[in-house]
This record gives structure tokens, sequence and C-alpha cells, in this order.
């Protein structure tokens, strides 16, 4: 009587719910699943099975990504591939901030001509770091963007699939746990 049976912060497993059963817990207080809205930036991108145009690249990190996401337990709302204006970026970024805790975009986030995500955040509301040292990922983007009634965070990784998949690992992944 009395003992700790599951320390708060606990991810739950079935067991972890038998455990709770077997003390006579009949409910559990939990936080809800985070929830993610996920996008790409890119006009070269295109959807598996859709013929490539000259120039053009399949985009793999919308699957890994979501993949991800789920493997970690989030709601991921997948807004698909953005033009590359800085309007729409702008405006996919207020409907991602809109209905979730955190939006994660693949590309657009380095320093090309047609990368508008920076900006994007910056106007929409602010960019807390940007570039870190590590390769592959340099071009990592970290910031929070506004919303009525406060915001939602922002991580932008490269658009290059390995970088993406390095910096969600190294950097995506944590504070994904830490959310939940």
């Amino acid at each position: 009587t009395g003992a700790e049976v599951l320390a708060a912060g606990t991810r739950l497993t079935a067991a972890h719910v038998g455990v709770a059963a077997s003390v006579g817990a009949a409910q559990l207080k939990v936080y809800r699943r985070l929830r993610v809205a996920l996008f790409s930036t890119g006009d070269e991108l295109a959807m598996p099975g859709e013929p490539l145009k000259p120039g053009g690249i399949y985009n793999s990190n919308r699957y890994t990504l979501r993949a991800l996401l789920e493997g970690l337990g989030c709601v991921v709302a997948d807004l698909g591939i953005v033009p590359d204006t800085r309007e729409a970026t702008r405006a996919a970024l207020r409907d991602a901030a809109a209905g979730n805790d955190l939006i994660l975009t693949s590309g657009g986030v380095s320093v090309g001509e047609e990368d508008h995500v920076k900006p994007a955040v910056e106007a929409e509301g602010q960019l807390d770091m940007w570039k870190i040292a590590i390769k592959p990922g340099k071009p990592l983007a970290f910031g929070e963007v506004r919303r009525d009634g406060g915001k939602a965070w922002f991580i932008g990784v490269p658009g290059n699939p390995v970088s993406a998949m390095v910096t969600f690992m190294v950097m995506v992944r944590p504070f994904v746990l830490r959310l939940q």
C-alpha cells in the first residue's frame, strides 16, 4: 500500500496497463498523443508512382518521417508537398500550427533561392536555432509558429533523405519524446 506502481512519464505498454489493473486502478491519468503536422517543400518533388519531371526526385522523406513519427505514437497530419513560394510556405505553416503541437518540415531550410522555410517561420513565429555542426544535416531549423492562444513547435529538417533521417534520429526524436 502506498508504493509507486507506475512512475509519472512512463510510456504505457500492455504490461503497464495490466499492472495498473492488477492493483485495482480503474483509470490512469495520461497525456494525449502528440499531434504533428508534416509537410515537404519543393517543386522538384513527385510522389512515388507519378512520372518524374526533368530534375525531379521522389518524395521519400514523406514516408520515412511519417513512419518514424507514428512509431513514436504521434498522430500525424500529412499536409503533402508545399510549392516553392514564400506565400505557400507561410500559409502551410499557419494551417499546420492551428491544430498541432509540432510542425515538422522536410526541405527548404538551407540558403538556396527557393528555400523559403526559414524566412516563412521568422514571419509566422520565431526561429531559435538554424544550422548545427553535424554532417549530414547542417541546415536543421528549430523554433515556433504562432497560433491563436499559443504556439506550435517547429523543426525543419534538410531535404536530403540521409540528412533528414540523421537529424530526425539525433534531434527530432529526443524532442518528440520529451514533449510526450
